[in-house]
């Protein structure tokens, strides 16, 4: 028995010196107790030499391109306001499109064309068309209002109107429909004074089903800046169905009339003015202010214009050249139970000249 137990106790005395060994042989977990220097050289294959330390590749970050803010280093001193990717993409692209646009029109144009994002075709288009006007551009609302009826392509493209290369090109392409038509229109538009035939030429660029659409807007335009030259324009058209065509439209603009401007008081059209070499300024009998309480054509009656409203005045005013009205009319300043006084006046085709 005393043998056994002896035995038994030796064999635990080994034991307890072999895990002492073992334990004394293991590396330290301790961070702090190897070096980086001595983790380097014990990463080396035995018999090799310590050496500079290992580059590592560089690092590559992906493109944001949301709003994330991108932090750089701020060199000792330097004050650096945080920057986006998104920004500074934008601002590469604007930078991009302004060099693009001392080169080919055409290369420029597909390019931009070319740009799905909306964000991204804005700045590149109106990069170009900044530097293709010198940065003679529309007021902003002027810009905003175009953009918002006919959309981005033909809102900016409207920049271009006084040149007219640049601008046939730009509607061919990027834009289309009725968005192209009124940018061509314009660009028509803008030649009227200075090149009525370029400006009329100009109507081989739209479809034939939009020319007779794309005429009547010229010669509504023109009447507008110079309604003789358009009326002397429309009576050398040969067919007369055109010639009808080119007349109404200038009326649209320069209506046949007598010139008097009206807005609506009390229920009543009251003259707010009068158009200079109108029929209702050389006649001196209508002034600045006056009621019109009741409208005649020719010999007929009278018809009461209380409550009527003011489109409706402007059209029983409004006749052929050479025919007769006669409106029934009280002073500002009349007393309440005055009568009205009659004025006859004969209507006539209005010019104007910018």
């Amino acid at each position: 028995m005393k043998a056994k137990l002896t035995l038994l106790l030796c064999m635990v005395a080994a034991i307890a010196a072999g895990l002492s060994i073992f334990i004394g042989r293991a590396p330290s977990r301790n961070p702090a107790a190897t070096s980086p220097q001595q983790a380097e050289q014990s990463a080396l294959p035995e018999g090799a030499e310590a050496s500079e330390p290992a580059q590592l590749p560089p690092l590559v970050v992906a493109p944001v391109t949301g709003p994330a803010t991108v932090a750089r280093v701020k060199p000792e001193g330097e004050s650096v306001a945080p920057t986006t990717n998104r920004v500074e993409a934008l601002a590469r692209l604007r930078e991009q499109f302004s060099a693009l646009a001392a080169g080919d029109p055409q290369t420029a144009l597909t390019a931009a064309k070319g740009l799905t994002n909306q964000v991204e075709r804005e700045t590149a288009l109106l990069a170009l068309v900044t530097e293709w006007t010198h940065g003679e551009l529309s007021l902003p609302q002027v810009r905003a209002a175009a953009i918002s009826t006919l959309g981005l392509e033909a809102g900016l493209g409207m920049e271009l109107v006084n040149n007219p290369q640049l601008a046939v090109l730009w509607a061919n392409e990027m834009t289309q429909g009725p968005a192209r038509l009124a940018l061509l229109e314009q660009t028509a538009a803008a030649k009227l004074d200075s090149d009525p035939a370029a400006a009329f030429d100009l109507v081989k660029q739209a479809a034939p089903a939009e020319q007779r659409q794309f005429l009547n807007a010229l010669y509504a335009s023109w009447a507008s800046s110079d309604t003789d030259a358009a009326l002397r324009a429309a009576d050398q058209i040969q067919d007369p169905a055109e010639r009808d065509a080119a007349l109404r439209a200038i009326r649209t603009t320069a209506p046949v009339g007598i010139g008097a401007e009206l807005r609506t008081q009390d229920g009543y059209p009251v003259i707010n003015g009068l158009v200079s070499g109108t029929p209702a300024e050389a006649s001196g009998q209508l002034h600045k202010g006056d009621r019109i309480v009741g409208l005649a054509q020719g010999d007929n009656a009278f018809v009461d214009t209380h409550n009527a409203s003011l489109s409706d005045v402007v059209q029983m005013i409004r006749g052929a050249p050479g025919t007769l009205v006669q409106l029934q009319v009280l002073p500002a300043d009349a007393a309440p139970d005055s009568p009205p006084r009659t004025v006859t006046i004969w209507r006539d085709q209005l010019k104007f000249k910018k």
